[in-house]
């Protein structure tokens, strides 16, 4: 008995210790880039060799990265509103319907989460040179909703698979149609998997630069890209100023979106069974 305990307490012991260095993996970067931005010298270094907050005031007269920002949430949120639709649709083509291969199809929609996205980016410049649609705001648009497409199709396959469908089914019975019946009884009933694949989709889409630098015209560059160019000229922690605001933006995301989702069920199983965790 004795033995079984100690056995259980040196489990638990691992665990912890590998959720702590979990972690410390994950925020130590992070760590280092908001005390780096506090640094008083022009180049990065750490621990800084003083403090000040001269690169949040250089950070504040870069006029790019405001016109930047506010092009990647322009095309952010576009992305994510036309993924949203698309991925739904193709989402319950998945569960409700008999498709040929439906494997395959699956795999091929999920496809740009594996693909290198420098290769990725190559592939759509030769292919919008071809179509002679480079540089187009739709051709960029068109690259940023592929790109964010499988975080949606795979959590609202998830949450149709474990929708109850006899609900549809009694909907229709009572006399409402195709549109009214996915609005009014289908819509409400996945709502958290679409709001946890929107905000996915939205901040895959806001932080792409890969792609990105391959399809942007000169001039209309969004913030990831005028960041990386920022890089190539110089290497002041004013980059660091402005992943620190980043950060806290992102914070504030994930804080907003618990708050809104606090005591609600995100269904993960697309295998068709029932599990389900708190979002």
């Amino acid at each position: 008995m004795q033995a079984a305990a100690s056995g259980i307490r040196i489990r638990y012991v691992f665990l912890w210790t590998f959720t702590v260095l979990g972690i410390l993996f994950i925020i130590a970067p992070l760590f280092v880039v908001v005390v780096n931005s506090f640094s008083a010298v022009a180049y990065n270094v750490f621990p800084p060799e003083g403090f000040s907050l001269r690169w949040y005031q250089n950070l504040a007269g870069q006029a790019a990265f405001y016109a930047g920002a506010w092009r990647s949430l322009v095309l952010a949120s576009l992305a994510t509103i036309g993924a949203l639709i698309i991925g739904t649709m193709a989402g319950y083509a998945l569960v409700r319907y008999r498709l040929p291969m439906p494997n395959v199809v699956k795999a091929f929609m999920l496809s740009p989460i594996v693909m290198p996205k420098i290769v990725l980016g190559v592939a759509l410049f030769m292919f919008f040179v071809r179509i002679g649609t480079l540089g187009g705001y739709s051709s960029l648009l068109f690259t940023h909703m592929l790109v964010v497409l499988p975080f949606v199709i795979s959590l609202i396959t998830a949450a149709l698979f474990s929708f109850d469908w006899t609900l549809q089914e009694a909907a229709m019975d009572l006399g409402a149609g195709p549109l009214e019946t996915f609005f009014r009884v289908i819509l409400p009933e996945i709502s958290v998997s679409v709001v946890v694949a929107g905000v996915f989709a939205f901040v895959t889409s806001f932080d792409q630069v890969e792609t990105t630098l391959f399809l942007v015209r000169p001039g209309d560059n969004t913030l990831p890209v005028e960041m990386f160019l920022y890089l190539q000229k110089w290497q002041d922690p004013t980059i660091a100023a402005l992943s620190t605001v980043l950060i806290l933006f992102a914070v504030a995301i994930i804080g907003g979106l618990s708050l809104v989702l606090r005591n609600q069920k995100l269904p993960l199983d697309v295998g068709g069974s029932r599990k389900e965790t708190t979002a």
